[in-house]
């Protein structure tokens, strides 16, 4: 291959990268390196410091996607033996790529947030158009650190920004994480020292570069590009224009996902299948009204819940068959968290849900005979009477009444207890005040047993109940709550 300088190419280049200075033109590039590790290390603290591999491809031939800085001598694209055999200590687990796209998507709506156009590119990629943004937050800076801002703090964001996409990438690669940088007026000295490979070239346009002694991007942007596209074609053209700094790619807007969130907060924390399954029924129901998702189905869903132990439990499931409608889309939950995961532990939460959220997305239209199934179950929600909402078992074998059952979406419970006024007599009820006002006196002492439950949570259940036989007829249940001394009714 020949090499040539040519001086008017550097001289075009030049004006070309004031011209964009000058108009204010400005692209920016976010950057969250090693997302998929950052993600991971959210959810399992308990691996912060210890050498961690995420590994992606099918389960015969893994490859490590992703490792921490502690996994020394493992490299992206190694098989998970190869990366394994050098850090034999290294924890691997497999790339989650839902939750993967859900953060990446979380930060992608915060970035839109800030500026009119934002491209995500990759894992923790985004370029920015930022042209005529920075008089709206008082300065390029202001701009800056509301994008740094936007992103939460455990990614740990670096900003670039400059006359186009590939100068913002290489400032913002550049960078510390946490800061940003803008590229410098003479950009094509600034940029000269890097290495080729930071080039977004296609096959092997990088080894051959490397193959000719082309090491830098200072090397790529001294030939002439007529030298290049004879060598390397197309890439050969981009590659000089990109070193010398020129790149009128313009950001190309990424719509934001599609995603509808239903959320439940249950009467009392709940830790058995039927409460769980009500809740997620319930949700199904909710999301079935919504005007969004009719004649259209749902590919994938994802249930949160915080837990009473604290933490948060999390299940994802893509369907095979889109569900049209909430029936169908809680089944194909429900069958999913009764099969196990690969190393044969249950999917349900190990401690009990204090609320529960469920999202769906992959939203795709209906087709043919499926049309109308969300508007004919917005009738389906009663019982057998019309009229009657339908009650939904919760935990049937509680000590407590109020646990057991639950009706509607709403998961109103049955017998809820009400505050009561009780004359006792050496915590023997003697009257008891009904909701009109008057006292009525006690007949008889028909039954009596205490209830000692759930002392292994932070509330515990303390109560002597009182079945009553009143003396102008009708029996009553009530109960006294040895914690607080506070009398109830209660219907049993």
């Amino acid at each position: 291959m020949t090499v040539k300088h040519c001086e008017s190419h550097r001289r075009a280049n030049s004006i070309v990268v004031m011209n964009a200075l000058i108009d204010g033109s400005l692209t920016g590039c976010l950057l969250v390196t090693h997302l998929p590790v950052k993600a991971e290390l959210q959810r399992h603290p308990e691996l912060v410091g210890r050498p961690l591999i995420v590994a992606n491809g099918d389960a015969t031939h893994p490859r490590a996607l992703d490792a921490s800085a502690e996994a020394t001598g493992v490299a992206t694209g190694q098989t998970v033996a190869e990366a394994l055999s050098r850090c034999r200590d290294a924890v691997t687990i497999p790339v989650d790529g839902r939750y993967l796209s859900e953060v990446n998507d979380a930060l992608l709506a915060a970035l839109w947030d800030v500026v009119p156009a934002v491209e995500a590119a990759g894992w923790g990629l985004f370029y920015l158009d930022l042209t005529g943004m920075a008089p709206i937050y008082g300065g390029l800076a202001g701009l800056a650190q509301a994008l740094l801002s936007a992103s939460e703090e455990w990614l740990r964001p670096r900003l670039g920004i400059g006359p186009g996409k590939f100068p913002a990438y290489c400032a913002a690669a550049r960078v510390e994480a946490g800061m940003w940088q803008r590229v410098p007026a003479d950009a094509g000295r600034w940029l000269a020292p890097l290495p080729v490979s930071w080039l977004p070239l296609d096959g092997d346009g990088v080894s051959r570069l490397e193959g000719f002694g082309i090491r830098t991007l200072g090397d790529v942007a001294k030939l002439a590009p007529s030298s290049l596209a004879e060598f390397m074609g197309i890439d050969g053209n981009r590659a000089w224009r990109l070193a010398r700094c020129i790149d009128p790619e313009p950001v190309v807007p990424t719509p934001l996902p599609e995603r509808l969130t239903e959320r439940l907060e249950f009467p009392f924390p709940v830790d058995t299948v039927p409460a769980i399954e009500a809740g997620i029924r319930s949700l199904t129901q909710r999301l079935c009204r919504s005007p969004s998702l009719r004649a259209r189905c749902v590919g994938e869903g994802a249930l949160q819940g915080e837990l009473l132990s604290g933490g948060i439990w999390r299940f994802e499931r893509g369907l095979r068959q889109p569900a049209g409608s909430a029936d169908a889309l809680a089944r194909a939950l429900l069958a999913g968290l009764g099969a196990r995961d690969a190393v044969g532990s249950s999917r349900w939460p190990e401690a009990a849900l204090l609320d529960l959220a469920l999202t769906v997305g992959d939203l795709t239209p209906e087709a043919g005979r499926q049309a109308g199934i969300w508007q004919r179950e917005r009738v389906a929600d009663v019982g057998a009477v019309a009229g009657v909402a339908r009650p939904a078992a919760m935990a049937p074998g509680s000590a407590l009444p109020e646990r057991r059952w639950a009706l509607g979406a709403s998961l109103t419970p049955l017998s809820l207890p009400a505050r009561a006024s009780v004359d006792a007599a050496r915590g023997v009820p003697r009257r008891v005040r009904t909701s009109n006002g008057r006292w009525r006196p006690v007949e008889q002492v028909v039954d009596l047993w205490e209830v000692a439950t759930e002392w292994w949570t932070p509330e515990p259940v303390n109560r002597r109940y009182w079945r009553l036989a009143l003396a102008d007829g009708g029996l009553l249940t009530v109960y006294r709550d040895l914690d607080s001394g506070q009398w109830y009714r209660q219907g049993y």
